[in-house]
């Protein structure tokens, strides 16, 4: 098992939802739709869909899941970050 340091921990809180957040955009604008559009899809405001993309929230493994089927994007593609 690996322990991780307090300041570990702390550059992987603020450097995961940055990187789901570009993700996210990426696949969006791959898919040629707004943020609305996609924030009307899976059932969220165009202001959180925002905060996620910018890195400023870090959403729970379910918006992710919801975002990934449709974006039709492999959910395993949002993970894909080096730690």
């Amino acid at each position: 098992m690996v322990e991780l340091s307090d300041e570990k921990l702390e550059e992987l809180k603020a450097s995961i939802p940055k990187e789901i957040g570009k993700r996210v955009r990426f696949f969006r604008k791959e898919k040629g739709i707004t943020q609305t559009q996609l924030a009307q899809s899976v059932g969220k405001d165009r202001q959180y869909l925002y905060k996620i993309e910018k890195g400023k929230v870090t959403p729970n493994v379910v918006t992710i899941s919801i975002l990934a089927i449709t974006l039709e994007v492999p959910l395993q593609d949002f993970f894909d970050i080096e730690i």
